[in-house]
């Protein structure tokens, strides 16, 4: 039961005054402000400040890109990197935004370099080199919050390097598993690293390295999933749907077990079957002309009961894990 309505509930059972009531509610601080908004919003706007500011400083070299001469525009990039990293090192209580802020600019030189000499590299080298030689940034600084900024640099290099290998992977309809596998293999395997990876490498505390596992199953289901609903699709049979389908159902089944369990992962997984179930139903029934209104009746139907059942597992399965009796 929710604390204010059971607070209510026992001033009127009791039937205490107003001023025995509005006693009871400072006791249990039901207006004070959370303990954890005062413990992490300060930490996160000053993330969000390092955000801002490393896409600012980007996007005020690029705006000034004609009026500044090139060795300014140099000397600016590298002094940022620069000071930002001797400022996470000398200040531990600025470490991690200040980090994230050299990240950021070590992004920006590098893309900087690339415009300049026009070296003729493709964009995914640009982003592998940017993964690489921040790595030892974020093995010294050991937080989620870089590791899920070099997540996304790591995952996006390697979309892009399987676009150019596979000519466009996300617009071929008639998709293989073997082409698939650059949209979805990466991130999985990185999933798994950051799970099982020694606690001294991601970093110290319950939940380190929990985030930027979460957002690489994020980035295996997108991709496992649509290239899945292209197949389905397309004209060719490749089989790659059911495929997928076994797939996304033995991931399900693994991070419902106890030592894998992630009720965040466990939902994308589920949002995932879902999709592919309801669209497959829906290849089936496509072709039936006699009973549209019917097929599309059923599919409806279909779909609300498969979201109903798949959030009453996910709650039943999050009790268990929690060792609430059922």
């Amino acid at each position: 039961m929710n604390l204010r309505v059971a607070i209510l509930t026992l001033a009127d059972q009791h039937q205490l005054s107003p001023e025995t009531g509005r006693r009871l509610k400072q006791l249990a601080a039901l207006d004070a402000p959370p303990p954890s908004l005062q413990r992490y919003l300060p930490f996160g706007i000053a993330v969000l400040a390092a955000v801002l500011t490393g896409l600012g400083i980007i996007f005020w070299v690029a705006a000034n890109w004609s009026e500044l001469p090139r060795a300014i525009r140099f000397m600016l990039l590298e002094a940022i990197v620069l000071a930002t990293l001797l400022g996470a090192w000398r200040l531990p209580a600025a470490r991690i935004p200040l980090s994230l802020l050299g990240f950021i600019a070590c992004g920006g030189l590098f893309a900087y370099v690339g415009q300049t000499y026009q070296t003729g590299a493709d964009p995914w080298q640009l982003f592998a080199l940017w993964a690489v030689l921040t790595l030892p940034l974020c093995l010294s600084v050991r937080h989620d919050v870089l590791w899920v900024a070099w997540t996304i640099v790591a995952l996006t290099a390697t979309q892009l390097f399987s676009a150019l290998q596979t000519n466009g992977w996300w617009w071929d309809q008639e998709i293989t598993l073997q082409n698939s596998l650059g949209s979805w293999v990466p991130a999985l395997v990185l999933a798994f690293l950051f799970r099982f990876a020694p606690r001294a490498w991601i970093g110290v505390g319950a939940g380190a390295g929990s985030w930027p596992m979460r957002l690489s199953m994020i980035f295996a289901v997108i991709g496992l999933s649509t290239m899945s609903v292209r197949s389905l699709f397309a004209t060719a049979n490749t089989g790659f749907y059911p495929i997928s389908l076994l797939m996304v159902a033995i991931l399900a089944v693994a991070f419902s077990r106890r030592g894998l369990f992630d009720i965040f992962v466990l939902s994308v997984l589920g949002l995932a079957l879902n999709v592919l179930l309801v669209c497959g139903m829906t290849q089936l029934l496509i072709n039936v002309r006699a009973f549209e209104i019917g097929a599309l009746l059923l599919v409806g139907v279909s779909a609300a009961a498969l979201l109903a059942g798949t959030v009453k597992l996910l709650v039943h399965l999050a009790r268990v894990q929690n060792g609430e009796h059922i």
